[in-house]
C-alpha cells in the first residue's frame, strides 16, 4: 500500500514539474553558419545558444520550420513565439515584436568579383586605350605638327642644313617638335633664328603642361581600374546597381545613404544568381551571410571586399504577447551565456568571430 502511494506521489511531482515549464513554439529558418540542418538535426551557434537558454530558463521548445520571409509576420500574428534566425534589431521591427539582448554584432559588406591579374590588365587596357585616349593622341599630333611647322617656317632659309625646304623640311620641323616635347634632346636640330627660338620657348613650356596632362590621365586610368577591381570606398558604388534583400537592415541603410539604384530580392540565396546573371553590379548584405553564400557557391571568382558599414545587432525575436517575466528570464539567461568565453569558442567553431 505504501509503495502504491509513493508511486502516485512521484508521478504527481514529475507531472507538476513538467507542467511548470513554459512551452514555446520556436520558428526557425536555415541561415548558415548561424543555424542550419545537418543529418536531420539542427546545428549552428544559434541552436546551441537557444538550447542552453531554454534548458536553463525551463522552457520546452516545439520547433517549426518557417520561411525566412515569413518569420516576422508569424511572430507578429502569434503563429510562433520565438524566431531563430540572424535578425537585426531595428526600430521598425521593435514596434511589432520584441527582442532579447543582442548576441552578435555584424556589419554589412560588399560582394564583388575577384579579378585576376589578366582581367585587371584587360580592364586597364580597355579603360586607357579608349576613344578619348585616341582623340587626345590625335590632338597632340596636330599640336606637334603646328609648332613644327612654325619652327620650320622661321628656320627654312637661314638654317637649311637642319630644316631644309619642302616635305623633308616639314618632317624635320615635326621631328624637332616631338623631340623637344619629350625632352629627349638629341641636339641634331635646333632653332638659330630669333623667331624660331621664340617658338621653341613657347613650345617648351606648352609641352611641359601637355606631358603633365597625359601623366595625370594615365594615373587616373590606373586609379579607376584599381577602384573597379578592388574598391575600398563604399561611395564608389553610388552609381552602380546594387542587389540586396527586401526589408533588410542593409536596405534601410542604403535608403538612408541615398543608394537609390537598387534591385531587391526576397531571399538572400537569390543574390549570387542575380550577380552572376549581371542583374546587379554588386551585392550589399551582412558580411557573415555573404561569406557563407560564397562558400556554398564554391566559386573562386567572388569575394567580400574589405569594406564594412552599417553595424547591426542580431538578437532572438519574441512575440510581444509573451509574459514579461518569461521574456526577462530568457534575456537574463542569454546574457549569462554571451558574456562567457564559451560563446566565443562556439562562434569560432563555425567560422564566426565577435571582432
Amino acid at each position: 500500500m505504501r509503495s502504491i502511494t509513493l508511486y502516485f506521489l512521484l508521478t504527481f511531482l514529475v507531472s507538476f514539474q513538467l507542467g511548470a515549464k513554459d512551452t514555446l513554439i520556436v520558428g526557425y529558418s536555415q541561415s548558415a553558419p548561424f543555424i542550419f540542418e545537418e543529418n536531420d538535426k539542427l546545428q549552428g551557434p544559434l541552436f546551441w545558444l537557444w538550447s542552453n537558454v531554454s534548458d536553463d530558463a525551463e522552457i520546452v521548445s516545439i520547433y517549426r520550420k518557417t520561411a525566412s520571409e515569413n518569420l516576422l509576420e508569424s511572430l507578429e500574428k502569434g503563429r510562433i513565439d520565438v524566431a531563430l534566425y540572424p535578425l537585426t534589431i531595428t526600430s521598425e521591427r521593435a514596434e511589432v515584436i520584441d527582442f532579447t539582448a543582442p548576441y552578435y554584432l555584424a556589419h554589412s559588406g560588399v560582394l564583388e568579383r575577384e579579378y585576376g591579374t589578366w582581367e585587371k590588365a584587360k580592364l586597364f587596357l580597355s579603360s586607357f586605350f579608349s576613344l578619348n585616349f585616341f582623340r587626345a593622341l590625335l590632338a597632340l599630333f596636330f599640336v606637334i605638327l603646328i609648332f613644327g611647322f612654325f619652327a620650320w617656317l622661321f628656320e627654312r632659309k637661314q638654317n637649311k642644313e637642319e630644316f631644309g625646304g619642302g616635305i623633308s623640311g616639314l618632317w624635320s620641323g615635326f621631328w624637332w617638335s616631338a623631340v623637344t616635347m619629350t625632352t629627349v634632346g638629341y641636339g641634331d636640330k635646333s632653332p638659330r633664328t630669333t623667331g624660331g627660338r621664340i617658338i621653341a620657348l613657347i613650345w617648351m613650356f606648352t609641352a611641359v603642361m601637355i606631358v603633365s596632362g597625359f601623366t595625370a590621365s594615365i594615373a587616373s586610368s590606373l586609379t579607376l581600374t584599381e577602384i573597379e577591381t578592388d574598391s575600398s570606398s563604399i561611395d564608389s558604388y553610388k552609381d552602380k546597381k546594387i542587389g540586396t534583400v527586401r526589408n533588410s537592415s542593409t536596405l534601410k541603410w542604403m535608403n538612408d545613404n541615398f543608394f537609390n539604384n537598387q534591385q531587391l530580392y526576397d531571399r538572400k540565396e537569390d543574390l549570387i544568381k542575380a550577380f552572376r546573371n549581371d542583374e546587379v553590379d554588386a551585392v550589399f548584405y551582412d558580411i557573415p551571410l555573404l561569406k557563407e553564400l560564397i562558400r556554398q557557391d564554391k566559386s573562386s571568382d567572388l569575394k567580400v571586399l574589405p569594406v564594412r558599414f552599417n553595424p547591426q545587432f542580431y538578437a532572438f525575436a519574441l512575440n510581444q504577447d509573451l509574459p514579461s517575466e518569461l521574456k526577462k528570464r530568457i534575456t537574463t539567461t542569454l546574457l549569462g551565456y554571451t558574456e562567457n568565453l564559451e560563446w566565443d569558442v562556439v562562434l569560432s567553431e563555425y567560422g564566426l568571430s565577435r571582432k
